[in-house]
């Protein structure tokens, strides 16, 4: 009998290091979602939303190699963990593949958070001013000759959009579209005692994962007899980069107002 006892494996020990990487990355995972929703909601500010969830990426990264180590160390020592280890690396590779796809994205783009069509004289933000919350920055001024510079390299296609339709019309074609994409409007669309569309509208976008919110500005100025000019302006309120979103926030909306305009 005892003869038989000898003869059983030994119980190998488990990785001490394998089962931390997984409580790591659960948490990351946690912490991450946690923040995004809570920034959604609008339950926290924003800065301090946007902070939490780097913290839980950043911690997601940190499990990922903690994961890589005790993979390691399982392989080499025969101890218990693998499963667990392996589990750790694939929750923190899928909570972190979306963000790295942005952030690689980034260093194809120039730092340019505030994209206008008009550089010399961009549409302003005014109302703005007035819905902005602890942590936002404060909304840009004039837009600097550099920034004006990289902008034209990195986007020259940002221009002014011009219509074949009255700057009345062409406002209620702004409005319609800004109702449609689910923006914010900061202030009245018209003037008092039903008068016309006003021919300047400020709005907030948010963005879509984290929504967070950034400042979007409209002009619309006469182009001869019949023809209105349309600029516009989008500026992210945190960060000093936004990874091409205001650009593409004014490429398709202009590219859109200029579909419902057409005949």
């Amino acid at each position: 009998m005892n003869l038989m006892l000898d003869l059983k494996p030994p119980v190998r020990p488990r990785s001490r290091v394998a089962r931390a990487a997984l409580t790591l990355a659960l948490f990351a995972l946690t912490a991450t979602a946690f923040a995004a929703v809570a920034l959604r909601a609008g339950a926290v500010e924003p800065f301090a939303g946007f902070v939490a969830a780097l913290a839980g990426l950043g911690l997601a990264a940190f499990a990922a190699l903690v994961g890589v180590i005790g993979a390691v160390i399982v392989w080499r020592t025969g101890a218990r963990g693998g499963v667990r280890a392996l589990f750790a690396i694939a929750i923190a590779a899928a909570l972190l593949a979306g963000p790295a796809y942005v952030a690689g994205r980034a260093f194809q783009k120039p730092r340019l958070p505030d994209v206008s069509t008009d550089l010399a004289d961009p549409p302003a933000f005014t109302r703005a001013r007035l819905d902005r919350k602890p942590g936002d920055a404060a909304p840009p001024g004039a837009i600097a000759h550099a920034q004006a510079e990289a902008q034209k390299a990195a986007y020259p296609e940002i221009a002014p959009l011009r219509l074949a339709v009255s700057p009345e019309e062409a406002a209620g074609l702004v409005i319609g579209l800004i109702e449609q994409r689910g923006w914010r409007l900061l202030g009245p669309t018209s003037y008092p005692r039903g008068g016309p569309p006003r021919t300047s509208f400020e709005a907030t976008a948010r963005t879509p994962v984290l929504g967070l919110s950034d400042d979007v500005a409209i002009r619309i100025r006469p182009d001869g007899e019949n023809g209105s000019r349309v600029d516009m302006r989008s500026a992210a309120r945190i960060g000093a980069a936004d990874f091409g979103a205001a650009a593409e926030r004014v490429r398709s909306f202009l590219a859109d107002l200029a579909a419902a305009a057409a005949p």
